[in-house]
């Protein structure tokens, strides 16, 4: 070994023993089983709020599908490019508003998110009585820049409550609160457009659905914890343990910037691969919520019917959402989980695409469940990754930004490319999306490898790392000789 080697060695072995001992203290202090009892304080009270709002959220944004195939597109005389617009006039005000994450770093969760749920609520329920698409677009427009803030910050909220190895069953299971709501737009649908007194059905759809989400806003102001700190269904040592526990490993001051880490969050080519994973991820995301009721009404079902068929493809997609979510976070292993969901997802979509055969309803309804239950669990494992690999708080906010804001625009590719003139098979925009997700089988794979070479060239200059171990990177974020990136 040479000099410099032998001075590398000692230099790494002298900082592995002050982290050691510097960290053994703060895992002293925050014992294993106040870790549990903190756990479970934030799951019961705090999580499922922010996952009914994640429901509330979708079920706003992804009713316009079920409205048109209740009849709103015709009853309103729109042509396929105007109903277009309607739709991507919420995504172009969504990516527009999607840097305002970073207001929660700054204001009161529960005053902030209180008023985004009401906002958001109120212009649903306007939807129900609009006469033109000028009136339509208007309202989705306001739709997309209360619920813009909300989408993007709810994971990183959840990165103030939860450790990285924590993380990803949380996220996951508040991501796959989309499917869910889906799962409920399609039953609601079914059972709301049977009203035939009054106002039109899909009037009725709006206005049902989005009196909820207004009520709901009251629940936010008085039981959403603002952080670890102002949780009130803590003692006030309780507050200190959860507060000391987000204190190390990957976390910093939630009123603080950190706007070198930020920068650097943006420069990451790690952030630049999740965002496209996103991308083509979201293209389904947004194409199946607006247009999976039309592409089964198209298979030779009524409009009723095809409201119906939706909702059990949706409860199985969120049903693996929480299944990858928990071998993932007991695994660790992201990246081939992603790729293992976008295999599905790609097969589903090669099936509706290839087969054009309105005698085989029966092998595009399974093209319909494959492509569904593929996509949504992949995007969910996908931002829990990136949030996993971002050290500090501030470059996870950048990270999930970038993320946001880039991968949002898919949305507006997926408004386009199931017109009605495509009907019945759909192909163009099935064939699009089968390439997305056999790219993100690349993309995923490709990233696991290239951090798994960086972890091991961390292993040679710095030694091995003991998963338990914990240590603050709040200066050096994910560059901290002891971090490693997760798989």
């Amino acid at each position: 070994m040479s000099a410099r080697d032998t001075e590398k060695a000692t230099l790494a072995s002298g900082q592995l023993e002050h982290l050691e001992t510097k960290d053994t203290a703060v895992q002293e202090f925050v014992t294993d089983k106040e870790q549990a009892h903190l756990r479970r304080a934030f799951d019961r009270r705090m999580l499922p709020i922010v996952c009914v709002l994640y429901v509330l959220s979708y079920l706003d944004r992804g009713n316009i599908g079920n409205a048109k195939t209740a009849g709103a597109q015709d009853d309103l005389g729109l042509s396929s490019s105007q109903w277009t617009w309607v739709l991507n006039a919420f995504y172009i005000c969504y990516v527009c508003f999607e840097w305002t994450v970073l207001l929660w770093k700054l204001l009161p969760a529960h005053i902030y998110v209180a008023a985004l749920c009401l906002g958001w609520g109120a212009m649903a329920m306007c939807a129900s009585s609009v006469h033109n698409m000028a009136g339509l677009v208007a309202v989705r427009c306001l739709l997309g820049i209360f619920e813009a803030s909300f989408g993007a910050g709810a994971p990183y909220y959840l990165s103030l409550f939860y450790q990285r190895r924590e993380l990803a069953k949380r996220v996951s299971l508040l991501l796959g609160m989309s499917p869910l709501a889906n799962c409920f737009a399609g039953a609601l649908a079914y059972g709301i457009t049977q009203i035939k007194h009054g106002i039109e059905p899909w009037r009725w759809l709006f206005l049902i659905e989005g009196l909820p989400t207004v009520l709901f806003a009251l629940v936010v102001f008085f039981f959403l914890p603002d952080g670890p700190g102002h949780a009130k269904f803590l003692s006030e040592g309780e507050q200190t343990l959860a507060i000391e526990r987000m204190q190390t490993k990957d976390r910093t001051a939630k009123n603080k910037v950190h706007w070198s880490q930020f920068f650097a969050g943006l420069r990451d080519y790690r952030n630049v691969v999740h965002t496209l994973i996103h991308f083509m991820c979201n293209y389904s995301f947004a194409g199946l919520s607006n247009f999976l009721p039309t592409i089964i009404k198209d298979m030779g079902y009524s409009s009723v019917n095809a409201q119906g068929l939706t909702a059990p493809v949706y409860l199985a997609s969120f049903l693996l959402c929480v299944l990858a979510a928990v071998v993932s976070d007991r695994y660790g292993r992201r990246g081939f989980i992603v790729a293992a969901f976008a295999t599905m997802g790609c097969i589903g979509y090669l099936l509706l695409a290839i087969v054009e055969n309105e005698e085989r309803t029966g092998v595009r309804y399974l093209g319909v469940w494959l492509a569904v239950c593929g996509v949504f669990p992949a995007l969910c494992i996908n931002i829990t990754w990136l949030l996993n690999n971002n050290g500090g708080d501030s470059k996870r906010g950048a990270g999930l930004a970038i993320l946001a804001t880039f991968g949002q625009c898919s949305s507006f590719l997926s408004s386009a490319v199931f017109p009605k003139s495509d009907a019945p098979f759909y192909t163009k925009g099935c064939a699009i999306g089968c390439g997305f997700t056999g790219s993100i089988v690349i993309l995923s794979l490709g990233l696991v490898f290239t951090l798994h070479a960086e972890n091991k060239k961390k292993d040679r200059l710095h030694g091995p790392v003991d998963e338990s171990m914990q240590f603050d990177i709040s200066e050096e974020g994910d560059k901290h000789p002891m971090f490693r990136y997760l798989l």
